[in-house]
């Protein structure tokens, strides 16, 4: 009998849980996953919650569900991981594996720019119902938009944020006494996916009046002055400021001999093993980043898949999945307006040059998609 331990219920460990269920029903394997909160949150949905679209009980299911399913649900905070001794520390007490994977994310670190209580952000539940009351106080002058540094979940929230506020501003009829900023260390909108979904979203945000600043590093925020820094001598002055705010790797994935020097773990990009053990899995936000991928849900949700079947052949004696797709895809909502781009990383893995990308769809009805999106994640992975 084998002990299967998941760190983290968000969208990779919440996909590996799932598949390794379905996979070892009936059998004596042990799958135990880990998570601080007793709660999994789409976190697509943020952003909806922030402009009262939707309520946090709406984007969240209890990870106990999980039980229903043959998978031991423990709440509770992983302190240590130590490889050589194949245990973890939960609560105080250790916890032995067999095989491990770990998908803790990113953590929000507003504390690591200067100024960060001045603004607002939808990147985690509390920080979206925040952002919700300043919005609703909100009577006109200029959002700034601002992201504090490249690496943070979902690429393409900041542009999404400034197409849904215009839509929500103009329900208000405040949108002719506002102005919408968006600061971005890009030079163009999305420029890192290629001039074709660059040009898409560049026509959406000049269609609503969004000014968009490329190659603005953020360095601080002046209270006082309310004005937003940049590295390089530029100052944008601000009413009302939404920031993305620094992320990291989760620190409880901190362990000797498992990360490089940048913080992320030192994986296989192959195979997502752990150079320090190959009894050790690590994907998602925490990892992604140092291999040249975004720290997006579906490319966690897609390497959870990959990973949960490496482990099944292992304890199954045989190959029974799908290869890494190295895909990403998402909706892009603008509110009354909708993208869903879509990128290949497959030459990025081979170290062959940029990845391929491209526009799917553009269309109000493929809002509606993302709508549904949320209630077949849930049905389908926590019901």
């Amino acid at each position: 009998m084998a002990r299967i331990l998941i760190l983290g219920g968000g969208s990779g460990g919440l996909v590996v849980a799932n598949k390794l269920a379905r996979g070892l029903r009936g059998t004596d394997h042990e799958i135990l996953l880990i998570d601080r909160s007793p709660y999994h949150y789409f976190m697509p949905s943020f952003p909806w919650v922030a402009l009262g679209f939707k309520e946090p009980e709406q984007v969240r299911r209890p990870l106990k569900n999980l039980e229903r399913k043959g998978v031991r649900v423990i709440q509770g905070e992983v302190q240590e991981i130590r490889i050589p001794e194949k245990r973890v520390r939960v609560n105080g007490e250790d916890l032995s594996y067999d095989l491990m994977v770990v998908s803790l994310g990113a953590e929000v670190k507003p504390d690591l720019m200067p100024g960060f209580e001045m603004a607002y952000h939808p990147w985690t539940i509390d920080g979206a119902l925040r952002m919700r009351e300043a919005i609703q106080r909100f009577q006109g002058g200029r959002i700034v938009i601002g992201v504090s540094g490249p690496y943070y979940r979902c690429p393409p929230a900041p542009y999404e944020i400034a197409g849904q506020l215009d839509f929500a501003l103009r329900a208000r009829r405040l949108r002719e006494k506002s102005e919408i900023v968006l600061a971005h260390p890009h030079p163009q909108p999305l420029s890192a996916m290629g001039p074709a979904i660059s040009g898409v979203i560049s026509e959406i945000l000049a269609n609503k009046g969004v000014r968009f600043e490329g190659n603005f590093n953020a360095k601080a925020i002046d209270p006082q002055r309310r004005v937003l820094m940049g590295t390089d001598g530029r100052e944008i002055p601000f009413d009302l400021l939404i920031m993305v705010p620094p992320h990291r790797p989760s620190s409880a994935g901190m362990c000797p001999g498992l990360l490089t020097p940048a913080g992320f773990p030192l994986v296989d990009p192959k195979t997502f093993r752990c150079m320090a053990d190959p009894d050790v899995f690590a994907i998602g936000d925490m990892v992604n980043p140092a291999i040249n991928l975004p720290a997006a849900g579906v490319v966690a949700h897609f390497q959870a898949e990959f990973v949960a079947n490496q482990i099944l052949a292992e304890l199954k004696g045989a190959y029974i999945g799908e290869s890494f797709t190295p895909v990403a895809m998402c909706i892009m909502d603008f509110g009354d307006d909708a993208v869903l781009p879509m990128c290949d990383f497959t030459r990025i893995l081979d170290l062959a040059g940029p990845p391929s990308c491209g526009v799917l769809g553009r269309s109000k009805a493929i809002r509606l998609v993302k709508m549904m999106f949320e209630s077949m994640w849930f049905a389908t992975y926590l019901s």
